[in-house]
């Protein structure tokens, strides 16, 4: 993996989720990262492929419908959707330490999102 510059300040958008993966040890190479913000499943999907054997956890800025305050979840699967619409796009759910599965889209505020079958793509559980 090259090495990755370090940012002082991160923005984020909750248009797509954002995840942190916290690297839980970094073992005798100090020089890498602790931690990793991504946008997104397909970002998080990269990034874990690349960590080979590096432990981790991945949690979830989610922010509540409320009032607007964020938190962070722990996550602990990454699913998709086992028949979608349009094949060219691939719909992700995420589901968290509490067994909560969520979609990793924008939904709007007060509507339920039915929760089609899904295929298990990563698990985080072992972190």
């Amino acid at each position: 993996m090259q090495p990755l510059l370090a940012w002082r300040c991160v923005g984020w958008t909750d248009l797509t989720p954002n995840f942190f993966v916290v690297a839980s040890s970094r073992g005798a190479e100090c020089a890498s990262a602790d931690g990793w913000v991504v946008d997104g499943a397909e970002a998080l999907i990269q990034l874990v492929l690349q960590l080979g054997d590096v432990s981790f956890s991945v949690h979830l800025l989610a922010r509540s419908e409320d009032d607007a305050s964020v938190t962070l979840c722990r996550v602990s699967g990454l699913w998709q959707e086992a028949e979608g619409n349009d094949k060219d796009v691939v719909n992700y759910w995420y589901s968290t330490a509490g067994g909560e599965t969520r979609r990793c889209s924008p939904v709007a505020f007060g509507r339920r999102v039915e929760r089609p079958r899904l295929v298990k793509v990563m698990s985080f559980e072992n972190g």
